[in-house]
């Protein structure tokens, strides 16, 4: 009897790990984010693009695709003669009603 209760409990262990190992297999960028790693790729997004030497941002438009988001950006730096260091943008996710629900480069 006490080596059924023992091959019991050392399946169930078992089942145990193994579940775990899998919840852990998960998605990555959901661990900052609310969303996948694919559906991050392929959101709509503002970009927003910064002058090094001015705070504010500029709202270069409307973009589908993260990739769209930083070419935007890299074509507006290059059009306006910006070195690379001296500018910046960011991506502001459009989701659940917000304009900028997350931000992502």
């Amino acid at each position: 009897m006490y080596q059924d209760i023992s091959r019991s409990l050392r399946y169930l262990l078992t089942i145990c790990f193994i579940c775990l190992g899998l919840s852990s297999c998960g998605d990555e960028c959901s661990s900052y984010s609310d969303f996948s790693c694919d559906e991050i790729q392929k959101a709509e997004y503002n970009v927003i693009f910064t002058f090094p030497d001015n705070d504010r941002g500029y709202d270069l438009g409307q973009v589908s695709g993260l990739s769209a988001c930083g070419d935007t950006a890299w074509s507006y730096a290059r059009e306006k003669y910006v070195e690379n260091k001296e500018w910046g943008y960011v991506c502001c996710m459009i989701a659940n009603d917000s304009s900028c629900y997350e931000k992502h480069r």
